[in-house]
Protein backbone atom coordinates (compact mmCIF):
# COMPACT_ATOMS: atom_id res chain seq x y z
CA UNK A 1 0.00 0.00 0.00
CA UNK A 2 1.18 3.51 -0.51
CA UNK A 3 0.40 7.32 0.30
CA UNK A 4 0.93 10.22 -1.75
CA UNK A 5 2.05 13.46 0.08
CA UNK A 6 3.71 16.76 -1.53
CA UNK A 7 7.17 16.60 -2.58
CA UNK A 8 9.44 18.92 -0.25
CA UNK A 9 13.38 19.70 -0.63
CA UNK A 10 14.20 16.58 1.53
CA UNK A 11 12.89 13.90 -0.87
CA UNK A 12 14.99 15.72 -3.68
CA UNK A 13 17.89 13.15 -4.00
CA UNK A 14 15.90 9.74 -3.13
CA UNK A 15 13.15 11.03 -6.52
CA UNK A 16 16.10 11.74 -8.72
CA UNK A 17 17.64 8.43 -7.67
CA UNK A 18 14.09 7.08 -9.29
CA UNK A 19 14.05 8.77 -12.46
CA UNK A 20 18.14 8.42 -12.93
CA UNK A 21 17.32 4.61 -12.18
CA UNK A 22 15.17 4.61 -15.63
CA UNK A 23 16.56 7.04 -17.47
CA UNK A 24 20.19 8.96 -16.78
CA UNK A 25 19.62 11.99 -18.67
CA UNK A 26 16.10 12.55 -17.81
CA UNK A 27 17.77 12.25 -13.99
CA UNK A 28 19.86 15.28 -14.51
CA UNK A 29 17.35 17.35 -16.04
CA UNK A 30 15.15 16.92 -13.29
CA UNK A 31 17.21 17.53 -10.86
CA UNK A 32 18.17 20.78 -12.30
CA UNK A 33 14.38 21.16 -12.31
CA UNK A 34 13.97 20.30 -8.79
CA UNK A 35 16.65 22.08 -7.04
CA UNK A 36 15.12 25.13 -9.24
CA UNK A 37 11.41 24.37 -7.99
CA UNK A 38 12.33 24.30 -4.65
CA UNK A 39 14.83 27.59 -4.68
CA UNK A 40 11.67 29.54 -6.43
CA UNK A 41 9.34 28.23 -3.86
CA UNK A 42 7.65 26.16 -6.69
CA UNK A 43 5.44 24.78 -3.98
CA UNK A 44 3.34 28.15 -3.05
CA UNK A 45 1.48 27.97 -6.30
CA UNK A 46 -0.94 25.73 -7.78
CA UNK A 47 0.22 26.33 -10.62
CA UNK A 48 2.83 23.63 -10.23
CA UNK A 49 2.91 21.08 -7.79
CA UNK A 50 5.13 17.86 -7.55
CA UNK A 51 3.93 14.85 -5.17
CA UNK A 52 5.80 11.60 -3.90
CA UNK A 53 4.61 8.12 -3.69
CA UNK A 54 5.19 6.64 -0.09
CA UNK A 55 5.55 2.76 0.79
CA UNK A 56 3.70 2.44 3.64
CA UNK A 57 5.73 -0.97 4.86
CA UNK A 58 8.94 1.22 4.76
CA UNK A 59 8.35 4.65 4.74
CA UNK A 60 10.96 5.17 1.58
CA UNK A 61 9.85 7.23 -1.56
CA UNK A 62 8.54 4.78 -4.07
CA UNK A 63 7.47 7.07 -6.67
CA UNK A 64 6.69 10.75 -8.23
CA UNK A 65 4.62 12.85 -10.31
CA UNK A 66 3.40 16.24 -10.75
CA UNK A 67 2.64 19.07 -12.90
CA UNK A 68 3.73 22.26 -14.21
CA UNK A 69 2.37 24.93 -16.22
CA UNK A 70 2.58 25.54 -19.97
CA UNK A 71 5.61 27.40 -20.64
CA UNK A 72 3.59 30.79 -22.02
CA UNK A 73 1.43 30.28 -18.92
CA UNK A 74 -1.93 29.52 -20.96
CA UNK A 75 -4.49 29.67 -18.90
CA UNK A 76 -5.88 25.86 -18.92
CA UNK A 77 -3.25 24.36 -19.75
CA UNK A 78 -0.64 21.75 -17.69
CA UNK A 79 1.94 19.75 -18.20
CA UNK A 80 2.61 16.20 -16.41
CA UNK A 81 6.03 16.41 -14.73
CA UNK A 82 8.31 13.10 -14.18
CA UNK A 83 6.42 10.08 -13.66
CA UNK A 84 8.35 7.62 -12.18
CA UNK A 85 8.02 4.95 -9.82
CA UNK A 86 11.46 2.51 -8.51
CA UNK A 87 11.58 -0.27 -9.89
CA UNK A 88 10.96 -2.38 -6.81
CA UNK A 89 7.46 -0.78 -6.50
CA UNK A 90 6.25 -1.33 -10.06
CA UNK A 91 3.53 -2.73 -11.20
CA UNK A 92 1.45 -2.70 -7.74
CA UNK A 93 -0.60 0.43 -8.67
CA UNK A 94 1.61 3.28 -7.47
CA UNK A 95 1.79 5.13 -11.04
CA UNK A 96 -1.79 4.60 -11.17
CA UNK A 97 -2.59 6.19 -7.99
CA UNK A 98 0.06 8.98 -8.63
CA UNK A 99 -1.25 10.16 -11.87
CA UNK A 100 -5.25 9.71 -10.79
CA UNK A 101 -4.40 11.92 -8.43
CA UNK A 102 -2.52 14.68 -10.30
CA UNK A 103 -6.02 14.42 -12.85
CA UNK A 104 -8.28 14.89 -9.53
CA UNK A 105 -6.29 17.92 -8.37
CA UNK A 106 -5.87 19.87 -11.88
CA UNK A 107 -9.66 19.40 -12.47
CA UNK A 108 -10.00 21.00 -9.56
CA UNK A 109 -7.73 23.97 -10.95
CA UNK A 110 -10.31 25.01 -14.02
CA UNK A 111 -7.72 22.60 -16.35
CA UNK A 112 -8.90 22.38 -19.58
CA UNK A 113 -6.15 20.04 -21.03
CA UNK A 114 -2.93 18.10 -19.14
CA UNK A 115 -0.35 17.28 -21.55
CA UNK A 116 2.81 14.95 -21.37
CA UNK A 117 5.75 14.38 -23.40
CA UNK A 118 7.47 11.02 -23.68
CA UNK A 119 9.16 9.15 -26.22
CA UNK A 120 8.63 6.01 -28.10
CA UNK A 121 11.18 3.61 -26.84
CA UNK A 122 9.99 0.78 -25.75
CA UNK A 123 11.10 1.73 -22.42
CA UNK A 124 7.88 3.88 -22.32
CA UNK A 125 5.82 1.55 -23.59
CA UNK A 126 3.90 1.05 -20.34
CA UNK A 127 3.79 4.59 -19.40
CA UNK A 128 2.17 5.15 -22.59
CA UNK A 129 -0.11 2.06 -21.81
CA UNK A 130 -0.82 4.02 -18.85
CA UNK A 131 -1.53 7.14 -20.20
CA UNK A 132 -4.08 5.60 -22.65
CA UNK A 133 -5.87 4.11 -20.57
CA UNK A 134 -6.45 7.61 -18.28
CA UNK A 135 -7.68 8.86 -21.40
CA UNK A 136 -4.54 10.55 -22.81
CA UNK A 137 -4.34 10.76 -26.77
CA UNK A 138 -1.81 11.23 -29.18
CA UNK A 139 -1.75 15.05 -30.25
CA UNK A 140 1.73 15.01 -31.48
CA UNK A 141 5.04 13.33 -32.97
CA UNK A 142 8.38 14.45 -34.03
CA UNK A 143 9.72 11.88 -35.85
CA UNK A 144 13.18 10.79 -34.72
CA UNK A 145 13.45 13.38 -32.77
CA UNK A 146 15.77 11.31 -29.77
CA UNK A 147 17.25 9.03 -32.47
CA UNK A 148 16.70 7.40 -35.44
CA UNK A 149 13.43 5.44 -34.43
CA UNK A 150 13.07 7.08 -31.22
CA UNK A 151 10.23 9.90 -31.77
CA UNK A 152 9.11 12.91 -29.18
CA UNK A 153 5.43 12.23 -28.19
CA UNK A 154 2.98 14.50 -26.48
CA UNK A 155 -0.06 13.07 -25.20
CA UNK A 156 -2.97 14.86 -24.29
CA UNK A 157 -5.69 14.32 -21.49
CA UNK A 158 -8.94 16.52 -22.70
CA UNK A 159 -10.46 17.57 -19.10
CA UNK A 160 -13.28 20.32 -20.57
CA UNK A 161 -14.87 17.14 -22.10
CA UNK A 162 -14.72 14.66 -19.30
CA UNK A 163 -17.02 14.67 -16.02
CA UNK A 164 -15.31 14.21 -13.09
CA UNK A 165 -15.78 10.14 -11.66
Amino acid sequence: MFAIREMTREDLEAVVAIITSHEVTDGELADEYYRDYFERNGAESDRERLFVGIAAATGEIAGVCGWYPDKYDWPGILWLNWTYVQAAFRRQGLGKMLLQHVIECVRQLDTRKLYVDTSSDRGYSRAVQMYERFGFREEGRLVDYYDIGEDYLILALDLSRQSPE
